[in-house]
């Protein structure tokens, strides 16, 4: 039975790792300066992270424009209780996870889109058009049905001196490392009417009981302290280097590693190592 558990555990911490090296890499502190490796062995830094700012207030000064390509005003559509997530719609990866996700937990919500709630995403990418956005829109609009209102969830391109303005008043740190290739954190924000920063929540893997609560906070006006999970990054995929890969990351994955050793050693060979019985 104990060897039975042992690799039962064993099994689970190389599935663990094995997954999230595959993914995104990780950091609970809230500014990380991640470094990112080619595989040639070439090294550049980046600044990805966030540092929350609940009771802040959002800077919406930028030009914006929705997937129909209509000027729109940031503060207009912060009129109502608001879901904000930035992310950009050519990304390969993690971003498709991040909106699918956001998606499906907000199809469960038992509030009114458009009254009680709005869900935003802002790409912060400088190439992107509303063309891009309007794709985006398609894409996860299927995963919320038939009858959700477009109004109820407008995906936005901005300039980039409103990008940086908005993303800096959220404390959402992001490198751009060229075109359509981003590095930055998963994270969506409840933002209260007129523009105050709520709470963040942490995806993938939204909850619906979480978003719910932070509309709930967005409608009293009043920040809440958010549950800290790990923080997830969305970083480029370079084809034609193959991969970028965190390496605080690396690092992670041989302790996992380590501890698995360790622990097929305590929980398998050790009971079977047979000790010298004890004189009488």
């Amino acid at each position: 039975m104990r060897q039975v558990l042992g690799l039962l555990i064993l099994g689970g911490l190389l599935t663990f790792w094995a997954i999230n090296v595959w993914a995104h890499g990780g950091e609970v502190h809230e500014e990380a300066a991640a470094i990112i490796e080619e595989e040639t062995g070439k090294a550049e830094q980046v600044v990805v992270g966030v540092n929350e700012k609940p009771g802040g207030m959002l800077n919406t000064v930028g030009r914006w424009r929705n997937e129909k390509g209509e000027s729109v005003s940031l503060d207009e559509l912060f009129s109502i209780p608001t879901l904000l997530v930035l992310a950009y719609y050519h990304c390969p990866k993690s971003c498709n996870v991040l909106l699918a996700d956001l998606a499906s937990a907000v199809k469960s919500l038992d509030l009114f889109p458009d009254l009680d709630y709005r869900v935003v995403a802002v790409s912060v990418s400088l190439e992107e058009t509303p063309k891009d956005a309007a794709t985006a829109q398609t894409q996860y609009f299927n995963i919320l049905g038939a009858g959700y209102p477009e109004a109820a969830w407008p995906f936005l391109v901005g300039d980039e001196g409103g990008i940086r303005r908005l993303t800096d008043s959220l404390g959402y740190l992001y490198t751009r490392k060229g075109p359509h290739s981003y590095v930055h954190p998963n994270v969506a924000i409840a933002v209260a009417p007129g523009g105050k920063i709520i709470r963040y929540i942490y995806g993938p893997g939204f909850l619906t009981a979480d978003l719910k609560k932070g509309v709930e906070e967005a409608t009293a006006g009043t920040p809440g302290i958010s549950i800290r999970k790990v923080l997830t990054y969305c970083f480029d995929y370079d084809p034609k280097n193959r991969v970028y890969v965190f390496k605080t990351f690396r690092v992670m994955g041989t302790g996992i590693g380590a501890m698995a050793i360790m622990l097929l050693l305590y929980l398998v060979v050790a009971p079977t190592v047979k000790r010298p019985k004890r004189s009488v």
